[in-house]
């Protein structure tokens, strides 16, 4: 499966060869032409890397990398800039950029650090987030501490460690196999049907309605992920 690449630029004239570029690379492209479609192409597209103009006419590169980074989100972002100055440099990583390219570049610098930010993501000991949102749902890794808003919920063990792996990785199905081994271990030998009410008894506690969930899906003949 090949990686998506959202590329997020005004001038046509530079975007579109490199979408062109990328995808003769193996890569799968999206494009976004100003800000607003930046965000409604993330949200949509679901990017496995960023590469994001800090110039844009309507909402500036910056301000969609704090939007994204607002909620959590640390999906990889190379910033792509006409800017050289060590201020400019900083506040873009400041934000959460994860590295920047000054235009103009060439090919190879650009696959360099894309390639390079794809293996950063996909260490087995990338940091992640020490607390982490999912629309109302906020979860405190560190801590072992969920609220709904702000109201802090009570759950049991299990039921943080299936939210908490469930929320680390946004867009893996799992299996009731699979979450038996991560949530119970290897030496559990109960009921698979187990993890079915332990899903049913955390939807209590984090749908706004159990019976129609949009937070713990059920993808059917495969087991639960994430919602959409």
């Amino acid at each position: 499966m090949s990686l998506k690449l959202l590329l997020v630029d005004d001038e046509v004239n530079l975007v579109d060869p490199m979408a062109y570029t990328l995808e003769q690379k193996g890569f799968e492209t999206a494009i976004a032409y100003n800000g607003q479609q930046a965000l409604s192409k993330y949200e949509s597209e679901e990017p496995d890397l960023i590469l994001l103009d800090w110039s844009m006419p309507d909402i500036s590169g910056i301000d969609v990398l704090k939007r994204i980074r607002e909620n959590q989100n640390y999906v990889p972002v190379i910033m792509i800039t006409g800017k050289s100055a060590k201020e400019d440099i900083v506040e873009g990583l400041a934000a959460g950029a994860d590295d920047y390219i000054t235009k103009p570049f060439n090919w190879e610098e650009l696959m360099a650090r894309v390639n390079a930010a794809i293996r950063r993501a996909q260490q087995p000991n990338a940091t992640h987030p020490k607390r982490i949102r999912f629309g109302k749902v906020i979860l405190d890794a560190k801590t072992h501490r969920v609220w709904l808003e702000d109201k802090e919920l009570n759950l049991s063990p299990r039921e943080y460690s299936m939210l908490e792996l469930f929320m680390e990785n946004p867009k893996r199905i799992y299996s009731r196999d699979e979450l038996i081994e991560k949530v119970w271990g290897l030496d559990f030998d109960g009921d698979s049907k187990t993890v079915d009410v332990h899903i049913c008894w955390l939807r209590q506690k984090i749908e706004e309605d159990p019976n129609k969930p949009k937070i713990i899906q059920t993808v059917r003949g495969f087991g639960y992920r994430l919602g959409a």
